[in-house]
Formats: structure tokens, C-alpha cells, sequence
């Protein structure tokens, strides 16, 4: 109410606007583009802070007529007394900064090498990345990346990296990258004819290029007495789609349990509750005391529960 009242005793406000302007950030203000004068600061500073509606993209220019000026103040500033001298139109260009390729392609570089927490990947830019205009703001423009989901995945990326401007999102420029991820497996030293059953003599590991795929490559502990479902040829890396594993741990049937603490192991008698292949986490239940537990599958009739050592 103090406010208003303020305003209402005012002196009033005059505008001069000019015929040309420059302005930053991505909305123009009516303070930036005209020169405002006037005895009361409140009064001043509501008029300078009217928005006039959105900033033309870098290269462009946007003609604002002073008739519409005067309305929208008068709308959004009834109160203040308001004297208009100068141009009848103003055209407003828009103070450019400029985003560098290198700063995109780094912008979308380490959005994506961050998945891979520390494997072996190296990471190129599929296409050209060009500089790109934005409006200048009040603080100078942040990228972000915004990955469209977070999964280690070799191959090729379009990478959406965001620019804003005063924190508003002014443009999105999509990166394409190209992802080989290199890793530590085991490949098949001979062919492997489809009805195969594989044991771990039939590898050797290798540091290979892993390539896109929808299944997941196996580890050595997992492929033996796994049978080809399909031929694969020498040097192949094998994955879920490619065998069939059996079964190490079945339904109601006894199991070993393997407690491990540190470098202390104990074994003692469990019953599976849940079937399961080797690197599988199925529930057991312990038979001196009937505790349910989960624990990986790592032999036949065998699982593994490591528990951390009590500090």
C-alpha cells in the first residue's frame, strides 16, 4: 500500500527512445533499449523493468513500435505517470556471445564419459560442430548436457547439449559422438559349432573392442558347460544370446553356503529357495537356524554371501 502510494505522489517518468538499440539477455526490457529519466527511483526502476516480449535470435533484429510500448506500460504500470519523447519506432538487435564447438563437443564429452566410471573408452565427434550466436545475458551462458539415458553403451550418441541463457534455455545444439568402449574379455580361441559345450580351456582374455550390442558379453566364470545356441567363429566374445546355461542351483534342493568375512570362509548346509545359474542372486535358507539370506550362485549346488568385517 506504501508502495502505490509512492508511486501516486511521483513525479512521473519520461522515456526516450531511440530509433536503434542493443540489448542483452533473452527477453528485452524497456530500461535497456530507452532512456529513462525521473525523479523517483521506485517509479523508475518498475517502468525500466517492464518486459517487452522475447529477444531476436543473434543476426536478426525486432522492430518495436512505440505505440505498443505505451500500452504495454500502461497496462502494467497504470499508476505511473509516463512521457514519451523521441523515435516511433525503435529496431533492437541483440548483444551476441559466442559458443565455441570445442566448448560443446567437451559440454557433451564429459556428460558421456562419466557412464563409463573409469573403463577404457575413447570418445570423437561423428560430424562437423560449428560456433554457435546466443543473446548476451547478465552472466555469461551455461551448457548442459542432458543425457536421454544413462546406460554404458558403445557406439554412436546424439548428445543434446543445452545453452542458457540467464538460466533460461535459449538453444539446444545435438552433438554426435562416436563411443568405442575397450575391455578385458575372454574370446574364443577356436569355432564353436552350434550344440557346443563350452569350458573355460576353449578361451582366452583379451583386451577387445566390445561392440554394440543389446546382450551382455560373459564373463569366464559364466561360460562353463554353457551350450552355443548358435555357431560363433574364433575370436568371437560370447554373450547371454549366444548360450544356453544351465542351471548350477535348483528349487528345493540342498545347497553349500559359503559365508566369507575378509579372508575368512565358512561353509555350512542351506536349501535354495530359488533356482539359479552361476552369477545368479537367489534366496536360501539356512538349515540350523531357518534364516532366509541371498547369496550368488558360483558352483554347482554352491553359492557365495560376502559379509563386510565389523569395524
Amino acid at each position: 500500500m506504501l508502495t502505490l502510494q509512492l508511486l501516486l505522489l511521483a513525479g512521473g517518468v519520461s522515456v526516450d527512445l531511440p530509433a536503434e538499440a542493443e540489448a542483452t539477455g533473452a527477453t528485452i526490457m524497456l530500461g535497456e533499449i530507452a532512456t529513462l529519466t525521473g525523479d523517483d527511483p521506485e517509479a523508475l526502476k518498475v517502468v525500466s523493468n517492464i518486459e517487452l516480449g522475447y529477444m531476436p535470435a543473434p543476426g536478426y533484429s525486432r522492430t518495436l513500435h512505440r505505440w505498443k510500448l505505451e500500452r504495454a506500460v500502461t497496462l502494467l504500470a497504470p499508476d505511473i505517470e509516463v512521457k514519451w519523447t523521441g523515435e516511433s519506432a525503435c529496431r533492437v538487435e541483440p548483444v551476441v556471445e559466442m559458443i565455441r564447438a570445442t566448448d560443446l563437443f567437451e559440454t557433451a564429452h564429459k556428460a558421456v564419459r562419466g557412464l563409463f566410471n573409469g573403463e577404457e573408452v575413447t570418445i570423437k565427434a561423428t560430424g562437423i560442430i560449428s560456433d554457435i550466436s546466443v543473446p548476451r545475458g547478465a552472466v555469461a551462458a551455461v551448457l548442459r548436457a542432458d543425457l536421454t539415458h544413462n546406460k554404458q553403451r558403445p557406439g554412436t550418441w546424439s548428445v543434446p547439449v543445452r545453452v542458457l541463457v540467464d538460466g533460461t534455455p535459449y538453444h539446444t545444439a545435438w552433438i554426435g559422438l562416436n563411443v568405442e568402449l575397450y575391455q578385458e574379455l575372454p574370446v574364443l580361441l577356436e569355432p564353436a559349432p552350434k550344440g557346443t559345450k563350452l569350458t573355460t580351456t576353449m578361451f582366452a582374455v583379451r583386451r577387445v573392442r566390445v561392440e554394440e550390442t543389446n546382450s551382455q558379453p560373459l564373463a569366464l566364470s559364466l561360460l562353463s558347460d554353457a551350450v552355443a545356441v548358435r555357431a560363433m567363429p574364433a575370436g568371437h566374445v560370447v554373450t547371454e544370446r549366444d548360450v544356453e546355461r544351465p542351471l548350477a542351483v535348483n528349487a528345493n534342493a540342498p545347497v553349500r553356503i559359503e559365508i566369507v568375512i575378509g579372508h575368512i570362509r565358512a561353509s555350512i548346509e542351506g536349501r535354495a529357495l530359488q533356482s539359479g545359474r552361476i552369477g545368479d542372486l537367489v534366496t536360501v535358507r539356512i538349515e540350523a537356524t531357518g534364516k532366509e539370506i541371498q547369496a550368488t550362485v558360483t558352483g554347482r549346488e554352491q553359492v557365495t554371501r560376502e559379509l563386510k568385517r565389523a569395524r
